[in-house]
C-alpha cells in the first residue's frame, strides 16, 4: 500500500491490527525529526501514537532490523503497530506491486506441560573429592624479566659505577663540609680564659644572673613595702588630726553654750 500526503510518499511495510490512520500520522509528524529517517514504525498503546525512526545501517543502534526488538522491549505487548518506509516518486511502480503485512511477525511459543514418573527420577550423588589446584605464589607474584642485549647491560653496569662513584665523591664532600662546621674559635682577652671551661661558665654566668634577679625582686619588695608603711602613717596621722581638730570644735561650742546661759 502506497500513502502520499504532504510528509512524503511512503511504502506501508506492516500494518498490524489496523493501526494505520493518516491524519493521526500527520498530527502526530516533525519535520526536524524525522525526516532523516528512512523508515518510521508508529505504535499505539491506550489510544496514544507514538513514532520511532530507524535507518539502513546495520552498525547503528536504529538500525530496522531492531524493529521487532524495539516492539518487544520498549512498546506494550500485542500493541497496533505500522512500518512505513520512505520511497521516491520514481519508485511507485516497483512498490504498486507489493502487499501490506497486515499480521505479527512477533510469535510467542506457549509453554507446554510435560508429564514423567516421578518414581522413575533417580537422583545420583557422587562421592567428593579434593580439589587439586596449586598455585606457586612465587610465580604468580613473580615479574618476567626482559632480555637485555650484551650492549644494554655493559651501559647499565657502567652507569652505575659511575653513579656509585659519584655518590660516593658526593658523600665525601659532606663529610668535609661537616666537620668544617664543627669548628670553632675562641677568642678572648683574659689570660684566665679557658675554652674547655666553657660549659662551666655559662653555667656561672646563669647562676650569677639569676642571684643578680633575685636581690632586684627582693629588694624592689623591700621598697614597696617601705612605701606602703609610710602612706599607712601619713594615713594615721590625718585620721588623727582630724580627730583632735573635731574635738576642739566640740569643746568649743559647749564653752559658748555656758557662757550664753550664764548672761
Amino acid at each position: 500500500m502506497i500513502i502520499k500526503n504532504d510528509k512524503g510518499t511512503y511504502f506501508l511495510e506492516r500494518n498490524y491490527r489496523d493501526a494505520w490512520q493518516e491524519q493521526a500520522f500527520i498530527d502526530k509528524y516533525i519535520e526536524e525529526c524525522y525526516d532523516k529517517y528512512p523508515y518510521l514504525v508508529g505504535d499505539i498503546a491506550s489510544g496514544i501514537l507514538r513514532l520511532k525512526g530507524f535507518n539502513s545501517d546495520p552498525k547503528g543502534p536504529d538500525f530496522v532490523g531492531n524493529v521487532d526488538d524495539y516492539l518487544e522491549t520498549s512498546c506494550a505487548i500485542g500493541c497496533a503497530y505500522y512500518l512505513l518506509k520512505r520511497i521516491k516518486p520514481e519508485e511507485i511502480d516497483k512498490y504498486q506491486n507489493k502487499e501490506t503485512i497486515t499480521t505479527s511477525d512477533i510469535h510467542i511459543t506457549p509453554l507446554q506441560k510435560v508429564s514423567f514418573d516421578k518414581e522413575q527420577l533417580v537422583l545420583e550423588s557422587n562421592p567428593k573429592k579434593k580439589a587439586n589446584i596449586v598455585l606457586n605464589i612465587e610465580r604468580v607474584n613473580s615479574i618476567p624479566k626482559p632480555i637485555v642485549s650484551a650492549d644494554i647491560l655493559e651501559f647499565i653496569k657502567e652507569d652505575k659505577q659511575a653513579s656509585s662513584k659519584e655518590n660516593s665523591f658526593r658523600r665525601n664532600e659532606i663529610k668535609e663540609e661537616k666537620k668544617e662546621e664543627n669548628v670553632t674559635t675562641y677568642v678572648s682577652g683574659s689570660a684566665d680564659f679557658d675554652p674547655s671551661k666553657k660549659k662551666d661558665f655559662g653555667k656561672n654566668n646563669f647562676n650569677r644572673n639569676k642571684n643578680i634577679n633575685n636581690n632586684n625582686n627582693n629588694n624592689n619588695k623591700n621598697q614597696n613595702n617601705q612605701n606602703n608603711n609610710r602612706n599607712q602613717n601619713n594615713n594615721n596621722n590625718k585620721q588623727n588630726q582630724n580627730n583632735q581638730n573635731n574635738k576642739n570644735k566640740f569643746n568649743k561650742n559647749n564653752n559658748n553654750n555656758k557662757n550664753q546661759n550664764n548672761k
